[in-house]
């Protein structure tokens, strides 16, 4: 199991991230903040390989949640496979690597109080070809041990597409919280099959130039994504559909954005503090793109 910081210290180090973003970080916003975390990069990331990698990218989302329910989030989405991962010529893999994080997983949710809920086709087997184990079982008991932990519900898109949140399973999905931050790392889009259907109507995207390995990231480095993420919530929030500009602001934004082409890159970057390789997450304003390095 991992070893995971004390409460305490994650608060702490988020309130020094936030410090340097510029932004407050209250509890409020933070149980406002879901994040759709598209995981990715984690056989380039790292020279881990067949179903070892997927295990340590397990690994990171675990942290990722854990750090998310302590500072105040109430849900997040993580993607896992869509249908049309089933194809792959790695899906063993794949497969091998949720089979592996079901224990993990499960005793990581009773001790953490996280309520994991499965999202997506489950009338078919989602087993690779040659395999009898019917990862489904697995999938329920998960669910059904963790349904009463009401601290931080964490949706896991398996065997999930948009044309199924869409059509078969439309009345389930209609029943799920909206998602206001797409976190893509390692790729700068969002594949069409990967849309969370009506879930994403006032979102803001994050990229992350590195991929979601476990042993790549930091514990700092992790809580300062969240901030990053936060970040992009608070500067786009009220501007879908209903944006209203007072007094001078149309000026305002005209000069940063088409005049001064705003762009902003801070690092906080310390190699003397940090053991980990530099981190990079990518948002944008009303003016322009924002960098950070971390």
């Amino acid at each position: 199991m991992l070893t995971l910081p004390e409460d305490k210290d994650i608060r702490a180090i988020f309130e020094d991230c936030c410090r340097k973003l510029g932004i407050e970080g209250s509890m409020k916003d933070m149980g406002e903040l879901v994040i759709y975390d598209m995981t990715d990069g984690t056989r380039t990331s790292t020279t881990f390989q067949g179903s070892e990698a997927y295990v340590d990218g397990g690994l990171f989302v675990m942290r990722f949640i854990h750090f998310l329910k302590v500072l105040g989030a109430k849900n997040s989405y993580i993607n896992v496979i869509h249908e049309g991962h089933k194809d792959r010529v790695n899906y063993k893999d794949i497969f091998e690597g949720m089979r592996r994080h079901v224990e993990l997983y499960r005793e990581f949710a009773g001790k953490d109080r996280i309520r994991l809920r499965f999202v997506g086709k489950y009338d078919t087997s989602i087993s690779p070809g040659g395999s009898d184990y019917d990862l489904r079982k697995d999938l329920r008991s998960l669910e059904e041990a963790s349904a009463m932990n009401a601290e931080h519900t964490a949706h896991f898109m398996i065997n999930y597409s948009t044309r199924w949140a869409s059509e078969e399973g439309k009345e389930f999905f209609r029943t799920l919280p909206p998602a206001n931050v797409i976190l893509r790392h390692a790729k700068g889009y969002v594949n069409g099959d990967m849309w969370l259907y009506g879930k994403l109507d006032n979102n803001s995207f994050v990229y992350a130039q590195n991929g979601s390995s476990n042993v790549n990231w930091s514990d700092r480095q992790i809580i300062m994504l969240i901030a990053v993420c936060l970040r992009s919530l608070l500067l786009n929030r009220g501007t879908h559909l209903s944006k209203k500009y007072e007094g001078n602001e149309q000026d305002v934004v005209r000069q940063k954005r088409e005049v001064e082409l705003s762009f902003v890159h801070e690092s906080f970057f310390d190699a003397s503090k940090e053991k980990k390789m530099r981190k990079r997450a990518v948002i944008f304003s009303s003016y322009g793109p924002e960098i950070y390095e971390f």
